[in-house]
């Protein structure tokens, strides 16, 4: 799997790329929502794991509205990964097209978990596009 995760703060960076790498999956990561976006352009990922707050205020939910607007990419699925899990955020993520959000600090077997589950979530949605343009 396909793994791109997107977040200015390196010490989070390291610690999930490690994880993911390790679990065999092929790992991208990218500092900001510009280079989220080539990346994924270069490489389609199967999921993304974005933080919401970097850049300005909004790089998360500006990188998921992209992300989901592009053909290429619509299809992936978008993790939110953050500090912040108040009402608010975690309905604006949902409004925004992410497929979810796992609160940090991280517990990262459950992080695993998701990830695998949204990866085949991904799968059947890529299927049922293919078909639908068929």
């Amino acid at each position: 799997m396909k793994i791109l995760i997107v977040d200015d703060h390196e010490a989070s960076v390291t610690f999930m790329r490690l994880a993911f790498a390790g679990a065999g999956h092929t790992v991208a990561t990218a500092p900001n929502v510009e280079a989220a976006l080539r990346r994924a352009d270069d490489d389609t990922p199967d999921v993304v794991l974005t933080d919401l707050t970097f850049g300005d205020a909004d790089g998360g939910f500006d990188l998921a509205r992209a992300l989901r607007a592009s053909p290429a990419t619509g299809d992936v699925g978008i993790l939110a990964v953050s500090g912040a899990d108040t009402p608010d955020v975690l309905q604006a993520t949902t409004d925004c097209g992410f497929d979810g959000f796992v609160s940090k600090p991280v517990d990262l077997a459950s992080l695993l978990d998701r990830v695998e589950q949204l990866a085949d979530a991904v799968a059947r949605r890529r299927t049922e596009h293919q078909v639908d343009r068929a």
